[in-house]
């Protein structure tokens, strides 16, 4: 990762930006209803796939979703890991603000 990556990891974890993010993904995911790639993810949000991929990771780390297997992405073709929520948004905001 490239110093401007993680200055701009630490200007947007400062102004909320990551924590609204990855409940939006968490969120998602929940009325979606079934496991998605990151790529499936960013297409339906307009996210950044870099941003998907960061929050995802963020989420996986602190057991709110997790991998479940994986499969051919809608959205490339590629195999991919799929991810599906474990936990409930409320829980996410609990655990980022304590940090």
């Amino acid at each position: 990762m490239t110093s401007t990556s993680i200055e701009a990891y630490k200007n947007a974890n400062k102004d909320g930006t990551v924590g609204q993010q990855a409940e939006d993904i968490l969120s998602f995911l929940q009325i979606q209803g079934h496991p998605m790639t990151n790529k499936e993810i960013q297409k339906s949000t307009g996210l950044e796939i870099s941003s998907v991929s960061g929050r995802v990771n963020d989420l996986k780390k602190h057991g709110m979703v997790e991998v479940v297997g994986k499969r051919p992405c809608k959205v490339t073709g590629n195999t991919a890991s799929i991810v599906f929520p474990i936990k409930k948004v409320g829980k996410w905001k609990q655990i980022f603000l304590t940090e």
